[in-house]
């Protein structure tokens, strides 16, 4: 008998749709923030808080351009101060942390501040040819800051390390 039979063939269960995928990323293509690239212009005009900076100030030049082109002591003599001061306000103190370095700085080396500088032994803080010289003065000058006037001031020593008494002299370099 020529009796056919329609040939099925069975298709494997999916775990999941193909759908599904492209719904999941076509949801993440939607929530994308746009980004823009465009530059804004800043207005420095604005910004200036000077009168008479801002009364010379050319808009069609650049910040630099114009602080070219102000002649600042014609601008600021009234503001200028009549002499420069020969010292410092605030003179250079030696901190009490630091006299033990600077003791053995002059009795090893004297004047030499060069050598203070690459000496590495006693030079923990690494300080340059110019702070060894500041410093070296200061104590020769009798500058020098106790440890309760580095802790008022805010530029302490560190409090972990022993201030005062026997531990102070034994351990100098925080070793």
């Amino acid at each position: 008998s020529g009796a056919t039979f329609p040939i099925v063939v069975a298709r494997p269960a999916a775990t999941f749709s193909a759908g599904a995928m492209v719904r999941g990323t076509r949801s993440k293509i939607k929530s994308r923030k746009v980004v823009s690239r465009k530059t804004k212009e800043f207005k420095v005009e604005k910004k200036i808080q000077d009168p008479a900076f801002r009364a010379v100030y050319d808009k069609n030049k650049s910040l630099r351009e114009n602080m070219q082109a102000v002649d600042l002591k014609k601008l600021y003599y009234d503001r200028l101060p009549e002499k420069i001061p020969d010292e410092p306000k605030h003179p250079m103190r030696v901190g009490e942390e630091e006299v033990p370095i600077v003791k053995q700085f002059i009795a090893k080396h004297g004047d030499d501040y060069e050598a203070m500088h690459w000496d590495i032994k006693i030079n923990v803080f690494q300080w340059t040819t110019g702070q060894c010289k500041k410093r070296v003065i200061a104590y020769q000058q009798g500058m020098i800051r106790s440890g309760a006037a580095e802790i008022l001031s805010g530029h302490g020593q560190d409090m972990r390390k022993p201030i005062f008494g026997a531990p102070k002299q034994r351990n100098v370099f925080g070793h």
